[in-house]
């Protein structure tokens, strides 16, 4: 009876020996490591359907196909490429592939791919409001009126034509990004001659972003003045034709996720005497040469954003355009 329990017993175990040699385990072995795929979407952990290849070392090694993360798998050692990633979450664009989507696997050692998911971007901006000296025209305590298709507002010299958008981009809460930013002010003289002067002034705080706080304002990066597409100088002064765009480029860095004012001050009214008192925070001045004249222009403002290294899934709310103004400067 001992003999055939010792028989069974040996039987056993030669089979536990057999299974351990031909059935690979769950750990692995001296020559294997392990690989694993995570995913990230705006810096936060996220798990999901996402299909990915994993490449290995040798081009007999057959590729991984992986669907899904967070995801393991023991593979052979050596140089391991992570590569061809679609799917994803809703919405959203593969940012990058971190540490690198290229790494090495030692034996007995781990590497980890992790896909970093961005949201689509959308840069858009919207005309508000123009404004005289800073104050919207729907409060100015001027004459000023509104026929649903053209503004109509008496100015005096001295005062500042302004105009105010409302700019954002959409995205992952409190990203920064770069934004490249065109602004137009489309200017016809109504009422010639003798014609009007534009001295050009370029004052850096004649542009501005703000947000509600505690946000605070977005960082300028860079301003500089054009006429007709063409870059001035500050100090050049020049007539103005009959129709002219006063022009402004800005990059600015910006956070996601906000709504931004941009106010333009466009130009300060002035004499052609009184020059050197410029107004402060102006891109132009508009140099009226006879006191004695009544004077009337037509504006057209419009501004455009472009984000700079980055897709933007919409370019259809690029660009804004305002209302006409037909602004009379009374100067008797």
């Amino acid at each position: 009876m001992k003999k055939k329990i010792f028989s069974i017993c040996l039987s056993v175990v030669v089979l536990v020996s057999l299974i351990a040699v031909l059935v690979p385990g769950c750990t692995p072995t001296e020559e294997e490591g392990t690989i694993e795929v995570k995913a990230t979407l705006c810096d936060e952990a996220w798990e999901g359907d996402v299909q990915y290849t994993l490449t290995g070392p040798g081009a007999e090694a057959a590729p991984i196909t992986g669907t899904n993360v967070t995801s393991s798998f023991n593979v052979t050692a050596g140089e391991w490429t992570c590569e061809d990633v679609s799917g994803g979450p809703a919405g959203a664009d593969l940012e990058s592939i971190t540490s690198s989507a290229t790494q090495t696997l030692a034996a007995g050692g781990t590497i980890t791919f992790t896909l970093n998911f961005e949201l689509d971007q959308d840069a858009g901006i919207e005309f508000l409001t123009w404004t005289i000296d800073g104050v919207p025209i729907e409060e100015y305590e001027g004459y000023w009126d509104y026929d649903g298709e053209n503004y109509y507002v008496e100015v005096f010299p001295c005062q500042i034509i302004d105009v105010h958008f409302i700019q954002w981009v959409l995205g992952c809460e409190g990203r920064v990004v770069s934004v490249n930013e065109t602004s137009w002010l489309h200017i016809a003289d109504l009422n010639p001659p003798p014609p009007a002067q534009i001295f050009v002034v370029n004052d850096l705080c004649a542009v501005n972003k703000t947000a509600e706080p505690p946000v605070g304002d977005a960082e300028k990066v860079s301003q500089t003045t054009t006429i007709d597409g063409v870059i001035v100088e500050p100090g050049t002064l020049i007539p103005l034709a009959p129709e002219m765009s006063l022009d402004v480029e800005t990059i600015w860095k910006m956070k996601k996720e906000i709504d931004y004012e941009k106010s333009i001050n466009w130009f300060g009214v002035w004499f052609i005497e009184y020059v050197p008192e410029l107004h402060p925070c102006v891109l132009f001045e508009l140099v009226l040469p006879n006191p004695g004249q009544m004077y009337q222009f037509q504006l057209v403002a419009e501004a455009e954003v472009e984000l700079m290294d980055d897709e933007d899934i919409n370019t259809t709310n690029d660009k804004a355009t305002s209302p006409p103004l037909i602004l009379t400067v009374n100067a008797l």
